[in-house]
């Protein structure tokens, strides 16, 4: 590598470093927890913050985690050098390994090809919709993914360079982190590919059979020395494992190994988490998930095909997709982020495949079709923010299609991007702008060239309409305001949640352990949290204290007619709540309903 060479892929590391953090760390602490899956995971860094262990904290004081620590124990370490625990340390561990992971197929991208290659490679990871949301979010996905992949391209460089023991050591201690994240895919998914694509590796079609082929298979697998790595993920992840059952007991087996490893492969019905979907659907995410690149993968698809037998190096990447893709098919559980492992090797394979700027004309003719599509989508969405800016009634158009929440949000957003019409329409000017720059180099399929005002647009896509939307939305959805105002309210009084209307993210807002009351909620012997819909019959026994909005999915804090001392401070029960409350959160009449 001369010095230029090198200057210039550090100049590009440092580009894409600086993209990736601000892409996946600006703005996280504007966006409440609006879902259920983050603050599920948040509360459990909660618990190790208050001394609840570091093995497996029941959540709640009551509930076994369904995953491992890895990510749990990232949160406590962001949580501890910042000295609280919120969305933003929780979210971080997500963010750090995100950037980490783009920069790591970034270099092995210019490392093994050219530095475009890893420019492209950076770019599609970086951008694809699925692997963006799963950076800011506070949940164990891009943990997984982070250790599969370091793992996979550290197995590449000790297959193409030789094995080391830093190389040999960093893999397995991988592998063990991979299990401590999410369990035994962690393991079983990373061997699996090195496996099947030792078996492949032999040309294909030049006539070898099957006991050379596993000859092969046994050469690559010994070179990683797998008696002293399976002893290191077995210390490691099989002495947590341990401690874990030796704490929780039959517990622990039910969750970790029936739930999460039997029921989820064989019987989802019984699991009852409302992901069953069949292959089709898997494919759909796949797609959907590593848009707007995925644009340009039917021409990457088309020059792999025309230039087999692939180098080791693509035709690794290829198996790597593959096999996740197929392994994932098989539980009747399925959900689109299960295949984030899979996105760095699509990322590297279109770096790889489209960065030497191949010259069939067939796949140019398919990638200049890809560029297109992107310029148009580009240009009506950048249509669609000037029209928001100038306060069209966008929403009349999707009145019919969607359901009375999403139409809020809708309304929710669009007043969001109203109130900062500047921002808004120097937004969709800039998209369509950058549009039309895309639109001119597709003519010749420069997909180099159009990557930068691509990234421009996504980049104005990302800052001007997504950011404030999403902040909208989830300043609708969040209970931290409602949680606020319960806190105000009670004090340290005792309060329980309805037996069916149990929330994590009020949990985590109130920073506090919140028993679930199973009998009726007239005899209720404190507060409670309840959800509007579930009060039923109930209506006429109990006073609503404070409602964190209008809706049947509003949640309430009430408590049963004729509790005595409670309706005002003055008889020393609850009284309303000290200063200023959010706008959501309503604080209604204290009659009977």
């Amino acid at each position: 590598m001369t010095f230029r060479h090198f200057l210039v892929a550090t100049t590009g590391a440092l580009v894409v470093g600086t993209l990736a953090t601000l892409v996946g760390g600006v703005g996280l602490a504007d966006v409440p927890f609006y879902t259920r899956g983050e603050p599920r995971e948040a509360v459990v860094v909660q618990e190790m913050a208050r001394g609840g262990g570091f093995v497996l904290p029941l959540r709640n004081g009551d509930d076994v985690p369904a995953k491992p620590p890895v990510f749990h124990w990232l949160g406590l370490a962001a949580s501890r050098a910042l000295g609280r625990v919120d969305q933003v340390t929780t979210r971080l561990p997500s963010v750090v390994l995100g950037v980490l992971t783009v920069l790591g197929v970034y270099l092995t991208g210019a490392c093994v090809g050219r530095i475009r290659s890893g420019w492209l490679a950076a770019v599609a990871l970086l951008f694809a919709f699925e692997w963006l949301r799963a950076m800011r979010t506070a949940r164990v996905d891009m943990t997984l993914a982070f250790f599969i992949t370091t793992a996979l391209l550290l197995f590449l460089w000790i297959h193409h360079r030789g094995a080391s023991a830093l190389r040999l050591v960093g893999l397995w201690l991988c592998l063990a982190l991979a299990t401590l994240a999410k369990g035994p895919i962690g393991f079983v998914l990373p061997a699996l590919i090195v496996v099947v694509y030792a078996l492949v590796l032999p040309a294909w079609g030049e006539g070898r059979g099957i006991a050379r082929r596993i000859e092969t298979m046994r050469d690559v697998v010994g070179s990683l020395e797998p008696g002293r790595g399976l002893a290191l993920v077995l210390v490691l992840s099989g002495g947590w494992y341990f401690a874990a059952w030796a704490i929780h007991g039959s517990e622990f087996i039910v969750e970790h190994v029936l739930k999460e490893n039997v029921l989820r492969v064989f019987d989802a019905d019984r699991l009852a988490s409302g992901h069953r979907h069949g292959v089709g659907y898997l494919l759909g995410q796949l797609a959907l998930g590593t848009l707007p690149l995925a644009l340009l993968a039917p021409a990457v698809a088309w020059w792999l095909w025309l230039e087999r037998p692939l180098d080791p190096t693509r035709r690794f990447l290829v198996v790597w997709v593959v096999t996740v893709v197929a392994l994932f098919a098989l539980p009747q559980s399925k959900r689109g982020v299960y295949l984030l492992p899979a996105y760095p090797a699509a990322a590297l394979l279109m770096g790889l495949t489209m960065g030497p700027g191949p010259e069939h004309p067939g796949p140019r003719r398919l990638a200049r079709a890809g560029l297109v599509v992107m310029a148009w989508a580009g240009g009506l969405l950048g249509m669609l923010a000037i029209a928001a800016a100038l306060g069209l009634p966008l929403e009349v158009l999707l009145e019919r299609i969607l359901r009375p929440r999403d139409l809020a949000g809708v309304r929710a957003v669009l007043a969001a991007l109203g109130a900062q019409r500047g921002i808004t329409l120097g937004a969709g000017v800039g998209v369509i702008v950058a549009a039309v720059w895309v639109a001119r180099e597709a003519r010749d399929a420069h997909w180099l060239r159009a990557s930068v005002p691509l990234v421009a647009a996504l980049l104005a896509l990302l800052g001007g309409v997504v950011a404030p939307a999403e902040r909208a939305i989830a300043e609708q959805r969040s209970l931290a305001h409602f949680a606020v105002a319960v806190r105000a309210r009670l004090a340290d009084s005792p309060v329980q949640f309805g037996a069916s209307s149990f929330d994590w993210g009020l949990v985590f807002h109130l920073d506090r352990h919140v028993p679930r009351f199973t009998g009726t909620l007239a005899a209720a012997p404190s507060p409670l949290l309840v959800r509007r819909a579930d009060i039923g019959a109930a209506a006429g026994e109990v006073r609503i204290l404070l409602a964190s909005g209008d809706g049947p999915d509003a949640m309430l804090l009430i408590e049963p007619l004729g509790t005595p001392g409670r309706a005002d401070a003055g008889s020393g029960g609850l009284g309303a709540p000290s200063g200023t409350q959010a706008a959501p959160v309503h604080q209604e009449p204290q009659g009977t309903r």
